[in-house]
């Protein structure tokens, strides 16, 4: 598992000199200590019997640094030009100070972590947020039938659902809501609506900004008219952030009913996120060959 160093990345050896040392080794050296790469580490202060380190990493590995502290002098003290002594030692603040552990308490250290980790990982697995999306819910103009059709179905899974509210027709305010629900420790996200071509569709493009590496499968595409249509189809999105999904469904209540049975099935199957977009896509896809024919064009991510 990784840990967040939280802004406290520096550590530093006490009783140790520099004799004419190259300060890329000596800091090389102590990436390697740490499994990193030599470019994840610098030097950043020498002063008598001190030398200073700051990782450039803001998540390292828990076995790479618990109680890294005597491989740490091994590995720099083999560089021409450091000098230490029986009395150096490593320093450090925060999550780093756990370079310093012995190493029995190092085994309980990151045994404890991934048993706290894994058991994070699964309450967060069963939390999810719905959103509704756009101005036309939010005036009131229509009833929001999607959002209770999902919590309850989510609910009736296992997942322990709740509703997020309504995200306004903007891209920023739909990052912005979508990573706050990600900070509250939601687990799976579910938006509707957003996901056509028009200009005020903007549930896609969210997630992307989250993920650029989302999966985003299309529904069915068509030529731009510039008119009503200022992109090139209908699709939805599958993303993750860290332990955390996000899937986006369109709008109309039937379509929101197959993508959710979709999605419900494929979670059970435990498909990964390409798969689990595919799958999704598919059974609103079907939808629309079926009421359009064979005229709609259509393919995967």
């Amino acid at each position: 598992m990784e840990w967040d160093l939280l802004e406290k990345t520096t550590f530093w050896v006490e009783g140790a000199r520099l004799d004419g040392a190259n300060l890329g080794e000596v800091a090389a050296a102590a990436a390697s200590a740490l499994g990193l790469d030599p470019d994840d580490v610098m030097v950043v202060d020498v002063q008598i019997e001190i030398v200073a380190f700051d990782v450039l990493r803001r998540k390292v590995a828990a076995d790479s640094i618990v109680g890294k502290f005597g491989e740490i002098l091994r590995r720099i003290g083999s560089i021409p030009g450091v000098v230490l002594s029986d009395s150096s030692t490593v320093h450090s603040e925060g999550i780093l100070g756990l370079i310093a552990l012995d190493p029995e308490s190092s085994k309980k250290v990151i045994s404890r972590s991934e048993q706290m980790g894994r058991a994070v990982a699964n309450a967060v697995s069963h939390r999810a947020c719905v959103f509704a999306s756009g101005a036309e819910v939010i005036a009131g103009n229509i009833e929001d039938t999607n959002s209770p059709y999902l919590i309850n179905a989510l609910s009736q899974a296992g997942f322990q659902a709740e509703f997020g509210g309504i995200i306004e027709d903007d891209v920023i305010a739909a990052v912005n809501r979508l990573e706050g629900a990600l900070m509250k420790g939601f687990g799976l996200i579910v938006t509707t609506g957003g996901v056509g071509a028009e200009s005020k569709d903007h549930s896609v493009e969210a997630v992307l900004r989250l993920d650029p590496n989302a999966y985003t499968p299309w529904i069915l595409k068509f030529t731009p008219d510039m008119r009503r249509h200022y992109k090139e189809g209908v699709r939805i999105a599958v993303g993750r952030i860290g332990i955390s999904r996000i899937v986006t469904l369109p709008g109309p209540h039937a379509e929101v009913r197959l993508g959710c049975r979709a999605l419900l099935a494929g979670l059970d199957r435990d498909l990964d996120d390409a798969a689990l977009a595919e799958t999704v896509a598919s059974a609103i896809r079907e939808r629309w060959l079926a009421h359009m024919g064979k005229d709609v064009q259509h393919h995967g991510h």
